[in-house]
């Protein structure tokens, strides 16, 4: 009985150990500054800078495309602060890690057969000689 008591309080032991090591997720800012000059703060939480940076462009691309048949943006700038005060949309090494591992758009694939052209509007094609 002892020994499984033993080995159940050294494996907690060791397992809060392990534990500590991990970091917490951080609190993070993104700010919007409105059209009237208000800013409007949304708390995002992240475990690290280039996730936090990710999940900002990720909002950023939506709201611009909702918006995009709108002749005003719906505010005039949007920034996203770190648990520091950095502002990381702006920091130009960690912009060039997250678009390193970012899933790009694949390019269409090219088709093994030529594409003919074809004339537009009116135009008449003239037969070769």
């Amino acid at each position: 009985m002892k020994k499984i008591l033993s080995a159940i309080v050294l494996a907690a032991l060791c397992c809060g150990m392990f534990s500590c090591n991990e970091k917490p997720p951080q609190n993070y800012k993104i700010v919007k500054v409105l059209n009237d000059g208000k800013e409007e703060v949304e708390e995002l939480v992240a475990p690290n800078d280039t996730v936090a940076l990710n999940m900002y462009l990720d909002k950023l691309g939506k709201i611009i495309v909702e918006n995009m048949d709108k002749e005003e943006a719906p505010f005039k700038k949007m920034f996203i602060l770190s648990p520091k005060g950095d502002t990381l949309n702006t920091n130009e090494e960690l912009l060039n890690e997250v678009m390193k591992t970012s899933n790009p758009v694949p390019a269409p694939a090219a088709s093994a057969e030529p594409v003919a052209l074809k004339p537009v509007g009116d135009a008449k094609q003239e037969p070769a000689k």
